[in-house]
Parts: structure tokens; C-alpha cells; sequence
């Protein structure tokens, strides 16, 4: 098992997540290394700079992605989010996100199921 230390939070993460190929991200604090330049998993990128989770955004598949954007060149990359992200940084992701109701209802249920009805923001406990 390989690990790394979160260039944000500090916490130790291993690089196999659950969902996806290639581990972009905290899943403790969702924030990045600006590592890759052209493609997922490429670590072209010589910036090294911290990339902080901006907001959600859906691929034209609907799929959610999250959006970041490098603090020292400023670059903005769209990264899949991994099964073990936590929970309540996802759904304080989803609040900073420019998302009408049905949006936030689709967002939500692609992370947690069919488990939140009526307004889906507010049948979340407040997880921070």
C-alpha cells in the first residue's frame, strides 16, 4: 500500500481509491496537488501549487465532477470524486455550488442514493 501526505490537511491517504483510477485528491478535505497537465494520471505538471475544491459541476454524461483550481497558477481541472470522500465535505461542496434544486437533488443522489426527499440540502444532517 503507497501513501501520501495531503499537500492541505496533512493527513496520510492511500493512493487506491475507491471509484476511480488515479487518486487526484484529499478524500478527507477534498483540496489537490497540481500534478497532472494534460490528462488524468499524466504528472506532467511542474506547478506543484495546492488546488482547492471549488464547486461541483456534471460532465455532459451527468456525471459529478468536482472542480479545482491550482492557488499559485491558477489552472482549473475537473476530477472525479472517489468512493471514500467524506461526506460532509461533499455536501459542503454541493451548497458552494451554483446549482438550481433539481441539480442539487440529482447531485445528491448520485453521492448518497435515493435516500433524501423534499428539499434534499435540508434532510442532511449538518455535518460541519
Amino acid at each position: 500500500l503507497i501513501m501520501f501526505e495531503c499537500i492541505h490537511c496533512h493527513k496520510n491517504i492511500a493512493t487506491d481509491p475507491i471509484g476511480t483510477k488515479h487518486r487526484n485528491h484529499c478524500p478527507f478535505c477534498l483540496w489537490s496537488k497540481h500534478l497532472d497537465l494534460k490528462k488524468p494520471g499524466d504528472r506532467l505538471a511542474n506547478c506543484g501549487g495546492e488546488m482547492k475544491p471549488l464547486k461541483f459541476s456534471f460532465k455532459a454524461s451527468q456525471e459529478l465532477l468536482i472542480v479545482h483550481q491550482c492557488q499559485i497558477c491558477q489552472k482549473i481541472s475537473q476530477n472525479r470524486i472517489a468512493g471514500d470522500d467524506s461526506e460532509s465535505e461533499l455536501v459542503k461542496l454541493i451548497k458552494q455550488s451554483d446549482f438550481d434544486a433539481s441539480q442539487q437533488k440529482a447531485a445528491l443522489t448520485q453521492l448518497f442514493g435515493n435516500n433524501y426527499s423534499g428539499n434534499p440540502l435540508n434532510n442532511i444532517p449538518d455535518l460541519g
